[in-house]
């Protein structure tokens, strides 16, 4: 259930605050003031922030999705800019997921950018999350501010998590700023041939920590304490398995196994199997053709058998 929106207020904190974030304090150039709506008490908690392209890949999209939720199952707040992209999709699985997140804007909170999101942001504050700014309510969005805005996200933050960039974004300036704070980066691997992927295979290049799933980012703070995620259950796994249609070729069957109704990615199968991209290319091509799997937003699943 949402709060009035009468209750959200604007609130304004100082760096010599105590309720201004300790980590923000310790960057280059603090903001000497936030401008604040939603949970303060955020700004305290053990927090990630996620970033990647404005033009994200399908792929891109699942991504986010599952390490959103995946993060808020181990009870970090994650924090991302909340611009079109990687980083709505990182606010909105959030908040779909009951987690919390905070929003970082470039710009006044009288003139929220991109106006699109502008119920994003409401839905922020009124479901226990947190939008803040150095900017005050009257300045409008600058090409400048969404630079300066993007040490605030890597500096509130334990690390960032890179999900897609491409060779030049604003994603790899926040990545330039969070190696300058100190902050840990990582960041999921892309195929060479994919261009939402330069940036995040330059940042392993450079040192960024290469990360498949969640527990790769907890582990590295001692200070967190995985959570392990609980099994599915057992007997939805079975419908599936009995409705699936059966394919009795031997090699097709050592991607189709993989494949349910549960969308998969070309890069999930790549871990599952010990096929290469063009080996199971190859065959989900035939799958596909031959009715027994289909495309759709977030990967392949299966065609079930009609009754």
């Amino acid at each position: 259930m949402t709060k009035n929106k009468e209750v959200i207020i604007l609130e304004i904190i100082t760096i010599d605050n105590k309720q201004y974030p300790k980590q923000l304090r310790t960057i280059k150039n603090p903001p000497k003031k936030l401008y604040i709506k939603g949970n303060i008490e955020l700004l305290q908690t053990n927090i990630i922030s996620i970033i990647g392209s404005r033009a994200c890949s399908e792929n891109g999209v699942r991504l986010t999705q599952q390490f959103s939720k995946d993060l808020v199952y181990q009870q970090i707040t994650i924090a991302s800019g909340m611009a079109v992209g990687i980083d709505t999709i990182a606010h909105k699985t959030t908040l779909q997921e009951k987690g919390k997140t905070i929003a970082v804007l470039g710009n006044g909170f009288n003139h929220i950018f991109p106006e699109e999101n502008t119920k994003l942001y409401q839905e922020i504050i009124e479901n226990g999350g947190l939008v803040i700014t150095e900017y005050p309510p009257d300045e409008k969005a600058k090409s400048k501010n969404f630079l300066e805005r993007n040490r605030i996200v890597s500096g509130l933050s334990l690390g960032i998590l890179v999900v897609e960039a491409a060779h030049r974004s604003g994603t790899s300036v926040t990545a330039k700023f969070a190696k300058q704070q100190g902050r840990k980066i990582f960041a999921l691997p892309h195929e060479v041939s994919d261009l939402h992927g330069v940036g995040t295979n330059r940042l392993i290049m450079q040192g960024a920590k290469i990360v498949t799933d969640v527990e790769d980012i907890i582990k590295e703070f001692p200070f967190l304490t995985y959570k392990k995620p609980k099994k599915p259950i057992e007997k939805e796994k079975m419908i599936i398995k009995e409705n699936k249609k059966i394919c009795k070729n031997r090699k097709y069957n050592e991607i189709y196994k993989f494949i349910t109704q549960e969308p998969i990615s070309i890069d999930e199968i790549k871990q599952k199997s010990n096929k290469n991209i063009s080996q199971i290319n190859q065959i989900l091509f035939m799958l596909e053709l031959e009715g027994y799997i289909e495309k759709v937003v977030g990967g392949y699943k299966c065609i079930l058998e009609k009754k």
